[in-house]
């Protein structure tokens, strides 16, 4: 069996090179890359995939709060903020075959206007439905598992049930007229956030836990806030909206429980070689499509000044330390003047899809009083498969992979070349330290190598017309690539 492809999404696996100096006062570098660099493969937009149709649909703002496709089916959850009335807000569940024409079936769970033939799932906070994934460990009937923000009311540090918005919000006027004693003025009032959770058996009916999965404290829980099952890990893992000296960030938090993660640490936050003006906004966590452990994040980066939104790529080895290889957007803005990824990243049918939603408004651009709904639009980013990033030379260049085993039957390259330019492959032996020169395996050279030329997914590398490497079964092995005008993507051997 081939092994998985393994992308080129930052330097791990490069060999750097050692440098020596010998005896004679020769200095030399042992395999040093030459001409290359990392580059993002910016997405292709799509035309828009999903419209307003239905009658609780129009005049109101709709969110993307998941994206699943399972069993060759698209499945979509997504939020509905009625603008008539603001305390109206549903989730509603729509499915497809290809991602752009889409079913709302009737589930007949909540009413709309003295019917319940719609497909709502949830009326208000009765379910908090803003991110939904599925727990491969869980029985079947809690497969799929739900979170969303909620607040509780604390008065002299003890929860008060009889609290709610409207009560809190007069309250605080009062004391800050003077109207309320000294004693009631003493007993302090917060609100603490909460991701709540829920669990279902199908995604449509839901049960809520009775405690909050994680409490938040004082920090705003405002964004889109995400949770999954990590199988590499064994637990589960929620990233959230965290602050640092009022500059956005991305937390983390997780646990080997669902109804108890803890343990919030920053993951992802702006540093120096951001501009000075930038926040991230919010996460987008998804996991890299196959199984191998390897994480992904397509965060919101929110620029203050020019009041802009775009998406940005950011990698992980171990979901705790993330790194944006690329302080540019790998999804382009275009026309809008800000979007926002949501999970997930779905290969289906030969291309890799990320939705996301753009508006054509800045973020800071909000009239008030003016007439909405929001301009956003539902999109697909694409890329090819494994092509969110590769190794790329301009003009001709040359890369050395760290050994990794042979499966015994091809090496398999993702790329694309120039019209006039071409990648070699060579199967190199065991890079050595102290340095020696790397040497190729005999019937895998440079000289024997054949060109690659054009754009391929999964193309055998060859040399002298054969691409088989069962003398090579079991055998820890280097590569090495020479490219002219080439740009590649992924590896597999």
């Amino acid at each position: 069996m081939q092994p998985q492809p393994t992308p080129f999404l930052d330097w791990y696996g490069i060999w750097p090179s050692h440098r020596k100096l010998e005896d004679d006062g020769t200095v030399w570098s042992q395999d040093p890359p030459q001409g290359i660099e990392l580059a993002p493969e910016p997405a292709r937009k799509s035309e828009v995939f999903f419209h307003e149709e239905c009658p609780w649909e129009q005049g109101a703002n709709l969110h993307l709060n998941a994206m699943l496709h399972e069993e060759g089916r698209y499945r979509l959850w997504y939020g509905v903020q009625r603008l008539d009335d603001i305390a109206r807000m549903y989730v509603c569940y729509a499915e497809s075959d290809d991602g752009f024409t889409w079913q709302r079936p009737d589930l007949g769970l909540c009413e709309y206007e003295g019917s319940s033939r719609n497909n709502i799932i949830s009326a208000g906070r009765d379910h908090p439905l803003g991110c939904v994934f599925i727990d491969p460990s869980a029985p079947a009937a809690e497969r799929y598992k739900a979170v969303g923000p909620g607040a509780r009311y604390f008065r002299a540090g003890q929860p008060d049930p009889e609290m709610d918005a409207v009560r809190f919000k007069a309250l605080l006027v009062a004391r800050d007229l003077g109207d309320v004693s000294a004693g009631e003025k003493a007993r302090g009032i917060e609100i603490r956030q909460q991701l709540l959770g829920a669990t279902s058996p199908d995604g449509i009916h839901w049960h809520n836990l009775s405690a909050p999965v994680f409490d938040a404290g004082a920090t705003q829980l405002d964004t889109h806030n995400l949770c999954t099952y990590d199988p590499h890990q064994g637990q589960y893992v929620a990233y959230l909206r965290g602050h640092l000296d009022r500059r956005r960030l991305v937390r983390r938090v997780s646990g080997a429980q669902f109804a108890a993660l803890a343990a919030p640490r920053p993951c992802l936050l702006p540093d120096p070689l951001d501009p000075i003006d930038d926040d991230i906004y919010n996460p987008c966590y998804t996991p890299y499509p196959g199984t191998q452990p390897r994480y992904l994040m397509f965060p919101s980066v929110y620029h203050r000044i020019a009041s802009t939104v775009d998406v940005q790529l950011a990698v992980s080895r171990d979901s705790h330390h993330w790194t944006r290889p690329f302080r540019r957007p790998i999804i382009d803005r275009g026309a809008y003047g800000q979007i926002y990824a949501s999970p997930n990243l779905i290969a289906a049918n030969g291309t890799w899809r990320l939705p996301f939603r753009g508006y054509q408004r800045r973020h800071d651009f909000l009239r008030r009083g003016a007439a909405y709904p929001e301009d956003g639009e539902f999109r697909w980013a694409c890329w090819e498969p494994d092509r969110l990033a590769g190794i790329e030379a301009k003009g001709e260049g040359r890369v050395t992979l760290i050994e990794r085993p042979c499966c015994g039957r091809e090496l398999l390259l993702n790329f694309r070349t120039a019209p006039d330019g071409w990648i070699k492959a060579e199967i190199v032996q065991t890079i050595h330290t102290p340095p020696q020169p790397v040497k190729a395996h005999p019937g895998f050279s440079l000289a024997e190598a054949d060109p690659l030329t054009g754009d391929a997914i999964a193309e055998p590398a060859r040399w002298r017309g054969q691409a088989d490497l069962a003398a090579l079964a079991g055998a820890n092995v280097g590569l090495r690539f020479h490219l002219y005008k080439a740009k590649l993507f992924s590896v597999s051997i």
